[in-house]
């Protein structure tokens, strides 16, 4: 199995979240999205003593987000014969990652090829019924390809690089004709953005930036276009209805640049609709 995780400007903690499924993996790919001279290659390889010979390192000084570091990985893969590829965001924890990994192993060749993700503990609010529940989407942390799937959609749409990336994949994964697993007893720890929640009200925002704000609205708008035939009615629904009508609503009752977070909004609603694809 092959690891990529993509870092920037990461926390020190990197290093412990790196730790705990770093020994379970053959190798790990650092997609370093930093600026270099933040050094900080030098300064996690050290910390990462005596793990670093299973460490490769990718760096430009670029942010270049996550398409093209999981693209980065499906091409090594190949090319070195890996069966697998973990992603990993720098800001998730493993609660019990040997015991993912030992899961997979034994699913492998049972059934069909299939996507495998853990359940995301801070994301995830559906009801756990059984040890492996089919999903329809999941999220980049955590997602465990086979690298047959990655080739047999072509690897992941660079049109994403960062938001919408997920659900654009789970789709594609779903329209070739392959299963999404959640493996129910494997939790992940993930946050999304930076949470704030109201006093007086049962309601939560992550609080994205402005200019983080414009992409996702721009992206996911862009991924309903794309994909219009092929989804659902209640999917494009959920969408609208989390990604545009309650993410004003949130801005408006929680974060603070309200005006300028609303005007990135309503630009992403027009850019995802008028962009040429």
């Amino acid at each position: 199995m092959l690891g990529v995780v993509v870092v920037y400007k990461p926390d020190t903690d990197v290093v412990e979240s790196i730790k705990g499924y770093v020994p379970y993996i053959d190798k790990l790919i650092i997609w370093d999205n930093s600026p270099l001279e933040l050094n900080l290659h030098n300064v996690i390889m050290e910390r990462l003593h005596p793990m670093e010979n299973k460490i490769l390192w990718h760096g430009t000084g670029k942010n270049l987000f996550i398409a093209p570091a999981i693209n980065f990985a499906w091409n090594y893969a190949k090319k070195n014969r890996y069966d697998y590829i973990l992603t990993m965001d720098q800001d998730s924890h493993w609660h019990d990652f040997a015991k993912y990994r030992r899961l997979i192993e034994e699913n492998t060749g049972q059934n069909q090829p299939c996507v495998y993700t853990p359940y995301i503990y801070g994301c995830d609010k559906w009801k756990i019924r059984d040890k492996k529940q089919k999903r329809q989407i999941f999220i980049n942390s955590g997602t465990v390809y086979p690298v047959d799937i990655l080739t047999a959609i072509g690897g992941v749409d660079e049109m994403f690089p960062l938001d919408a990336l997920d659900h654009d994949t789970s789709i594609r994964v779903r329209e070739a004709g392959y299963e999404i697993i959640c493996l129910t007893e494997c939790v992940l720890q993930h946050t999304m953005g930076k949470p704030t929640k109201a006093r007086l009200l049962p309601v939560k925002a992550n609080n994205y930036s402005v200019k983080r704000t414009y992409e996702i609205t721009r992206s996911h708008v862009l991924n309903l276009r794309k994909h219009k035939e092929w989804l659902p009615f209640s999917y494009k629904a959920k969408i609208v209805k989390d990604l545009i009508i309650m993410r004003f609503l949130r801005i408006l009752l929680l974060e603070n640049n309200k005006i300028d977070k609303v005007k990135m909004l309503i630009k992403g609603l027009k850019s995802g609709m008028t962009t040429k694809m």
